[in-house]
């Protein structure tokens, strides 16, 4: 019995600073109203560049032709200007290799998230893929493609399922891992999925406005799940830290995006009076923006994703930074480091 009320005791003791430390501090339990409010917002962003892009390239005379310039001429193209990368398309458009790939990633954030024993977070996880997946099948199957030009390809293929399932894995990869493993998820997450995309488009297998509207709105869909962190689904206490590699890198990769999406739309335009016309000095360029729009995209939703991540799950705060009172040593512990210290000194002297 006493060695029950000193056990309930001491565990009590523990306890309780952190209990004080939580009425205390409430950004140990949820992430700020700010960085809350600002998924919000960059995921309705996100949206509406999605249903924009959607809307332009589907539903208007140019996008349809746009995507049927680059459809036609972007694998001679690329099989000529670089044939020591040809192998890439033809692998990242191997079903067995990239559901395998896909798999393995998602797979790997779970099994991160379960080792570092943030259950919340994986079941987040399999919310945000679960709303992610399905929204996009079902707007991808519910919606209907017009038949605007007489050679095009009537059936619907926008957002690309493909695309949707990487950027889905790549979330899951980055939101799964130790804090201080985010800046490398993320540079790995950006080259898998622009590797992705653009093979899908060199091979067919869709058309580059199917990529980026893809990429565009699970970017929204895992913003607006950010909206939820807290509690156990956040970093631990003690355990959280300024990152500036994953800062740096976030708002690089952001600012280049944003470059590299209105280079691309630049080229867009200019090349938009021979797109009618089907010009053949239009097809390089139309291949080129069709990479950059691809990589951008993947590039701008992985940088604003891994920045609200880490604002939501680690924000700081001086509770946040000391941590939770070290745990008291146990009997047998505190006797085995006695004995030792004893056998020091006996040695020593």
């Amino acid at each position: 019995m006493l060695g029950g009320e000193k056990k309930s005791a001491s565990s009590g003791a523990h306890r309780a600073p952190l209990e004080r430390n939580s009425a205390l501090d409430p950004l140990l339990s949820r992430p700020r109203p700010s960085s809350v409010a600002l998924c919000g917002i960059l995921g309705t962003l996100m949206l509406a560049a999605s249903l924009a892009v959607y809307f332009l390239s589907v539903h208007t005379l140019f996008g349809q032709e746009f995507d049927e310039v680059v459809w036609e001429g972007f694998y001679p193209l690329f099989t000529k200007k670089i044939p020591y990368l040809a192998f890439l398309p033809a692998l990242f458009t191997t079903e067995g290799f990239i559901v395998s790939l896909m798999c393995a990633m998602g797979l790997a954030g779970f099994v991160w998230a379960g080792a570092r024993r943030k259950f919340g977070l994986a079941l987040q996880m399999l919310i945000f893929s679960v709303v992610a997946g399905v929204a996009s099948t079902l707007w991808k199957h519910l919606t209907y493609r017009p038949d605007l030009l007489s050679r095009a390809r009537v059936f619907n293929t926008s957002p690309s399922g493909h695309s949707t399932a990487m950027l889905i894995a790549c979330f899951l990869l980055l939101m799964g891992c130790t804090p201080s493993s985010r800046a490398w998820v993320a540079i790995f997450d950006w080259v898998a999925a622009s590797i992705l995309g653009i093979s899908l488009v060199v091979e067919r297998w869709h058309r580059p406005s199917d990529v980026v509207t893809a990429f565009f709105f699970v970017s929204s869909v895992g913003l607006y799940s950010l909206m939820f962190t807290g509690k156990s689904r956040m970093d631990d206490p003690g355990k959280r830290k300024s990152r500036p590699w994953l800062q740096v890198l976030c708002t690089l990769m952001i600012v280049l995006s944003a470059f590299g999406l209105a280079w691309g739309f630049y080229l867009v335009f200019q090349v938009s009076p021979g797109v009618q016309f089907d010009a053949l000095w239009i097809q390089g360029p139309s291949c080129l923006a069709a990479s950059l729009l691809i990589s951008s995209s993947a590039m701008l939703g992985i940088g604003l994703f891994g920045m609200m991540h880490q604002l939501t799950s680690s924000p700081l705060s001086p509770i946040g930074l000391i941590g939770p009172p070290p745990r008291p040593r146990s009997p047998r512990r505190r006797k085995r480091e006695e004995a030792r210290e004893q056998k020091q000194r006996i040695e020593i002297g």
